[in-house]
């Protein structure tokens, strides 16, 4: 499949979405396009895909040979190109290309009213689109956290349901993930670390023991993130 990660507003979550729910569960299968001349976000996971391919804007239209040359492909666009990606987008007729749209949002108004903006951007030329609702909290109301997104989404969407949308949970493992330079996939395939710590303690080895602690607790929440939020919101995507 050929997704399309964009929202008018930088900061809500486009890279992480692109990386850790959609691609990730992919693995060697799929490529990342992304287009971000000032952070470069995906580079550093080049390794752990297919492929990942820097874009800027001068060469955004060549995103139709890439959309085609690849079977599974994923495009990030950064806060830096928004404007220029969605008018060549527009301008040489791509979405055609695109299999699915999806919009990431964070709480908070400005977030909501500018994944609704995308979406009336975007929508008479894609008709796949769906909301990823990123830093939700499973502990409190849903509707609450995205009161502004969830009050007017049905004035722009027709027949919105929760089919229109995946929740992606606000998890210090992604921030580990991050920080260690790994997906949250790798965390999880990790191997199980308690044997060996409790043998560095028996050997009086304490800095190794806490290390290895440290290094258990990360793949057993990273396992249970993929469990709870990052395949479930990955199957109902891509389906």
């Amino acid at each position: 499949m050929r997704f399309f990660v964009f929202n008018s507003k930088g900061g809500c979550g486009k890279s992480l979405v692109t990386r850790e729910v959609i691609a990730a569960p992919f693995g060697k299968k799929i490529t990342i396009a992304e287009v971000d001349e000032l952070n470069k976000t995906q580079l550093a996971y080049k390794d752990q895909f297919n492929d990942v391919i820097e874009l800027n804007k001068e060469n955004i239209k060549d995103l139709l040979i890439h959309l085609n040359e690849h079977d599974n492909i994923v495009v990030d666009v950064g806060a830096d190109n928004l404007t220029n990606t969605l008018q060549v987008m527009i301008d040489y007729n791509l979405f055609v290309d695109i299999d699915k749209v999806i919009i990431p949002l964070a709480r908070g108004r400005t977030d909501a009213e500018n994944a609704l903006t995308t979406y009336k951007a975007i929508k008479p030329y894609c008709n796949c689109i769906m909301f990823a609702l990123t830093m939700y909290d499973p502990a409190e109301n849903l509707e609450g956290q995205y009161q502004v997104f969830f009050n007017n989404v049905k004035k722009v969407v027709e027949n919105f349901t929760e089919k229109n949308y995946v929740t992606i949970n606000a998890s210090n493992v992604f921030v580990d993930a991050q920080n260690a330079k790994k997906l949250v996939t790798e965390l999880a395939a990790d191997i199980d670390h308690k044997s060996a710590a409790l043998a560095a303690k028996k050997e009086g080895d304490m800095e190794k023991f806490h290390d290895l602690m440290r290094q258990e607790l990360n793949r057993r929440s990273a396992n249970i993130l993929m469990e709870n939020c990052i395949m479930p919101a990955h199957d109902k995507l891509i389906g």
